[in-house]
C-alpha cells in the first residue's frame, strides 16, 4: 500500500477521482431538489429525471465499452470530465438569469449520466496499465475506500449548501470539482499505449460481442456476473422504498436516517480499505461467497425492523444501523475483489468492453425492478415487497456456491 502512494500518478488519479466524486456526492440531490424547489417539478418531471440519468446505460454502454477499448483511456477520462463541467456549469447560469427550466434538467441529466458512464468504464480499464496487475488489489481497495469517505462527508455538506446558496450554485460547485479532476488527470506523464492499432478497421458488432465473449467464457466472471444481476434486480426492488419506510413506517426523523446512511458510509470505508489484509486471511472465492451472504443478512435488518417496533423506536434504529454496517462493509470488500479479479482474468484490450457489459448487468434492472416492487406494493404493501427483495437477494451467494467461483483460491 505504501508503495502506491509513493507512484506518483496514482496520487493524481486517486486526487482527480476524490476531488470528483466529492462534488458528484455534494450535488447528489441539488439536481432533483433543484427542480422541485425552483421549479416546481411534479411527479412527472422527477420521472423524466430518472429517466433522462439512467438512458445513457441502456442504450450505450456496449458501445461506449467498444469504443473505449480503441482509444487511450485518460484523454477518454478528460474529456469526459470537462463535458460534466460545461454541462453542469449551464444549470447556476440559466439560473442567474432566470432561463431555467425542467427540460434543460433533463438534457443535462442525460449527458452527465453518459459522461459518467464513459468516464468509469475509461478508469476501470486504465488502471492496471498504470499500476500494474500486481497492485491492483491495494489500487481498488484505496479507490473504493476514498468513494466511501466521500460518502460520508459529501451527503451531509451538500445539504447544508442546498439550504444556504440553493440547489443551483450547489450543482456549481460538483461542475467545478469535475474541472479540477481533468486537471490532475492531465498531469499524469504515464505513457499509455493504444489499444488497437489505427489501421484497423471497426467493426462495433464484432468488438461488443468479444466484450460479451469474453466473460461468458470465463467460469468465474459468468456466474459473478449471474449474481451481480440477482442483487441489482432485488436490490433494485428494495431501494425505491427504503426512506419512505424509515420516515413513514419506522418512524426516523431526517436527521437519524441521515445518521445511520452516515454510518454505512463509515462500514464501507473500513470494508475497502481492509480488503489488502483480508484477502490473506479468505481465499478469494469463499470471501467473495460470504461477503454476498452477509450482505444479504444485513439486508435482512430492514424489514426486521418494522418487527422489532414492538420492543421501541431504537430497536428498529438498531437494525437499520447494523444493515448499514453488514450490507455497506461486505459491499466494499466484494467491489474490490470482484473488480481486481475481471482486471487481472480479462486482457487489457478488452478492459473497456467487459467493464461496460458489467455496468448494463449492473444498472440496467434497477428501472424494470423498481417498477415491479411498485406494482406488487400496491397490492401487498411495502413491508412484504421487502421480504421478497431479501429472499431474492440471497440467491446470489448460493449461484456463486455453485460454480467456479467457491473454488478460486487467489485473485
Amino acid at each position: 500500500m505504501a508503495g502506491l502512494w509513493r507512484h506518483a500518478d496514482f496520487r493524481r488519479l486517486i486526487a482527480a477521482l476524490g476531488v470528483s466524486q466529492m462534488g458528484a456526492k455534494v450535488a447528489r440531490e441539488a439536481l432533483p431538489l433543484t427542480a422541485v424547489l425552483v421549479l416546481g417539478a411534479g411527479p412527472m418531471a422527477m420521472s423524466g429525471l430518472t429517466v433522462a440519468a439512467s438512458l445513457p446505460t441502456l442504450l450505450m454502454a456496449l458501445h461506449a465499452g467498444a469504443f473505449l477499448d480503441r482509444v487511450r483511456r485518460r484523454p477518454a477520462m478528460i474529456v469526459a470530465d470537462l463535458i460534466r463541467f460545461l454541462v453542469l456549469i449551464s444549470v447556476p447560469i440559466a439560473a442567474l438569469f432566470g432561463a431555467l427550466s425542467i427540460g434543460q434538467l433533463v438534457i443535462v441529466a442525460f449527458f452527465v449520466s453518459a459522461a459518467t458512464l464513459a468516464f468509469d468504464i475509461a478508469d476501470q480499464a486504465y488502471l492496471p496499465g498504470l499500476v500494474g496487475k500486481e497492485e491492483i488489489v491495494q489500487a481498488n481497495s484505496l479507490k473504493e475506500a476514498a468513494d466511501a469517505a466521500t460518502e460520508i462527508v459529501g451527503p451531509p455538506v451538500g445539504g447544508i449548501l442546498v439550504q444556504t446558496i440553493g440547489g443551483p450554485f450547489t450543482i456549481l460547485i460538483d461542475a467545478v470539482s469535475y474541472l479540477v479532476s481533468a486537471l490532475f488527470l492531465g498531469r499524469i506523464r504515464a505513457d499509455e499505449p493504444r489499444s488497437t492499432p489505427r489501421a484497423e478497421v471497426p467493426n462495433i458488432t464484432h468488438e461488443i460481442k468479444a466484450g460479451l465473449s469474453v466473460l461468458w467464457h470465463d467460469s468465474v466472471l459468468r456466474p459473478l456476473l449471474y449474481a451481480r444481476f440477482i442483487r441489482t434486480f432485488f436490490g433494485g426492488m428494495l431501494g425505491p422504498f427504503y426512506v419512505l419506510y424509515a420516515v413513514t413506517d419506522l418512524g426516523l426523523t431526517p436527521l437519524q436516517l441521515g445518521l445511520v446512511v452516515a454510518v454505512g458510509g463509515a462500514a464501507s470505508l473500513l470494508g475497502s480499505a481492509a480488503v489488502p489484509k483480508l484477502v490473506t486471511l479468505f481465499t478469494a472465492g469463499p470471501g467473495l461467497i460470504l461477503a454476498f451472504a452477509v450482505k444479504s443478512l444485513g439486508l435482512a435488518c430492514v424489514p426486521l425492523a418494522g418487527h422489532a417496533l414492538g420492543l421501541g423506536p431504537y430497536a428498529a434504529i438498531l437494525l437499520l444501523i447494523a444493515q448499514q454496517i453488514l450490507a455497506d462493509g461486505s459491499t466494499g470488500y466484494f467491489m474490490v475483489v470482484e473488480r481486481s479479479l475481471r482486471q487481472r482474468r480479462v486482457p487489457a484490450e478488452l478492459l473497456a468492453r467487459a467493464g461496460a457489459t458489467t455496468r448494463l448487468v449492473n444498472d440496467a434492472p434497477i428501472p424494470f425492478a423498481a417498477l415491479i416492487g411498485g406494482l406488487i406494493a400496491e397490492q401487498i404493501g411495502v413491508h412484504a415487497v421487502m421480504w421478497i427483495a431479501v429472499a431474492g437477494y440471497a440467491l446470489s451467494p448460493v449461484v456463486a456456491f455453485l460454480s467456479d467461483v467457491r473454488r478460486l483460491n487467489r485473485i
